[in-house]
């Protein structure tokens, strides 16, 4: 059986020579450069830069890694664009500046890619969405290679190098599709069907220092202290749970990852390369360590669930009033409002498809992700009550 290989290279900060030797490391692991792209090529660098932010606080793909692999790629005579389209109503140009990624942009001649307009394609060979909108960068381009980050995230537990994709869906389309895919395993289907149709040439994840908790923004910077390199976004993102012991099996886009032929998670399928992985796994590391729950569509089951599975709660003390939180909710009517005059946004439920989005978006880390009262007052109810959910919820699927 033909394995997939993960290089994983020990990088303990992102000193710029630390981390270009690292990135020069993983690299010749693999193959060499050579091994996807030649020369003359114009290759697009997609970091992970949800929101423009300070990069020491995890929430971006750190420069000193996105100029690494720009070093490298420009060394083997490739053209190279960059970008991202970040969540909320940042451009991509806004989101860009204040982690430095403009600057090294400018000293090596990069162009900007175009990541806020897009177009429709067709994809007969999607398994779930025969039709995308991804942005204008993406047709400009030879080839991709993606830097994501390794983080937590309320949805799909960790984004990786799967959901890094995600970023070519120009500016608010992403909410369109939220709202339009409320199960997180259809979500993820639509995550692989991107990815299979751009083909990132290689993906290297920045786990310097990852994000712990209330990620994908509000979470806490934790040090993993590698970077780690692949072709194959599933297998990548395997390694990156087990780094941060967490089941793959948990993670929604590794389980249509594989049932989507995107790549392979288990251990015994992956060639790991490199650093043994032993020495790496950060066992005390913050993230949820269960499959997330979906919320089926029927009404009366819905409730139910709703009533017992996780939510998103604001804290009032922290919030700043911004209204990022509900300007980003997707669904119509939203899942928040501000009535009667109030400042701070209340939730309502009934509404609220758990997407996560007003979390993720959060600069003040106002928003938390929470059980419900119900939950640990009556944990065996719960427990029966979601069983039967699922259990509807397959027959349903199996149904239609």
């Amino acid at each position: 059986m033909c394995k997939s290989s993960v290089a994983i290279v020990a990088c303990g900060s992102y000193n710029q020579d630390e981390v270009n030797d690292a990135v020069k490391k993983g690299i010749s692991l693999l193959g060499g450069i050579e091994q996807f792209c030649r020369s003359g090529e114009k290759i697009l660098l997609k970091p992970n830069v949800l929101w423009g932010t300070d990069p020491e606080r995890c929430v971006v793909t750190h420069p000193s890694v996105f100029k690494a692999v720009a070093l490298l790629l420009q060394d083997h005579g490739v053209k190279l664009q960059y970008g991202d389209s970040p969540a909320g109503l940042q451009t991509s140009a806004q989101a860009m500046q204040k982690p430095g990624f403009n600057r090294i942009a400018a000293e090596l001649n990069m162009e900007h890619g175009d990541f806020d307009h897009g177009r429709n394609v067709t994809f007969p060979e999607g398994i779930f969405c025969k039709q995308l909108f991804l942005v204008n960068a993406v047709f400009n381009s030879d080839g991709l290679v993606s830097l994501p980050k390794l983080k937590t995230h309320g949805l799909t537990r960790m984004t990786g190098a799967v959901k890094n994709q995600y970023g070519c869906i120009p500016g608010l389309v992403k909410g369109e599709y939220h709202a339009r895919l409320t199960d997180v395993y259809d979500f993820s289907k639509l995550l692989v069907d991107i990815n299979r149709f751009i083909k990132p040439r290689l993906y290297v994840m920045d786990a310097v220092y990852a994000m712990e908790g209330n990620g994908p923004q509000s979470g806490e910077p934790k040090k993993v202290g590698a970077l780690l390199f692949s072709d194959d976004p599933v297998a990548l993102d395997s390694t990156a749970c087990r780094l941060i012991d967490l089941n793959p099996d948990f993670v929604p886009t590794i389980v249509e990852g594989v049932k989507g032929g995107l790549g392979v998670s288990s251990a015994d399928a992956i060639h790991l390369i490199g650093e043994p992985i032993d020495n790496l796994i950060s066992a005390d590391f913050k993230v949820v360590k269960a499959a997330p729950v979906v919320l089926p569509q029927n009404g009366i089951l819905r409730q139910i669930r709703s009533s017992f599975t996780p939510r998103p709660v604001i804290n009032k003390e922290k919030c700043i009033q911004c209204l990022r939180c509900l300007k980003s909710c997707p669904v119509d009517p939203k899942a928040l409002s501000c009535k009667d005059n109030q400042k701070i946004p209340r939730f309502d439920y009934k509404n609220c498809i758990r997407c996560f989005c007003c979390q993720e978006v959060c600069p003040e880390k106002a928003i938390s992700i929470r059980e419900p009262l119900l939950k640990k007052l009556f944990p065996v109810v719960s427990y029966i009550s979601l069983f039967m959910a699922n259990r509807y919820s397959k027959k349903q699927k199996e149904n239609r």
